[in-house]
């Protein structure tokens, strides 16, 4: 995994389970692009606890490449069927959907 850190994320806040998280812009790419994992911490609780939110490509997007990592965050996207993250570089837009997460 490629670890690396996206200050544009730190701070951007959504609400997953019935919990709100805050992520923190530290982020595990996956050896091959096809997943991310982005720490965040429950706003909702007082110990503040740290989990991974898994995000995987969405249908038939492109993945990023772990080696080159031009992409930068731009927005996450709350739809009915799901928590979206979308990445961009110059060329590409890279949409993740939240996938599940593990508690750190």
């Amino acid at each position: 995994m490629t670890e690396t850190t996206w200050s544009e994320l730190e701070g951007t806040e959504l609400q997953y389970r019935n919990d709100s998280w805050e992520l923190t812009g530290a982020v595990d790419v996956g050896n091959t692009g096809k997943f991310l994992e982005v720490e965040a911490k429950k706003t909702t609780d007082v110990r503040k606890r740290t989990v991974a939110l898994r995000f995987g490509p969405d249908g038939d997007s492109p993945s990023v490449n772990p080696g080159n990592l031009d992409a930068r965050f731009d927005r996450i996207e709350p739809e009915p069927g799901g928590q979206f993250l979308v990445l961009e570089d110059d060329h590409r837009i890279y949409r993740y959907e939240l996938q599940g997460l593990v508690y750190r």
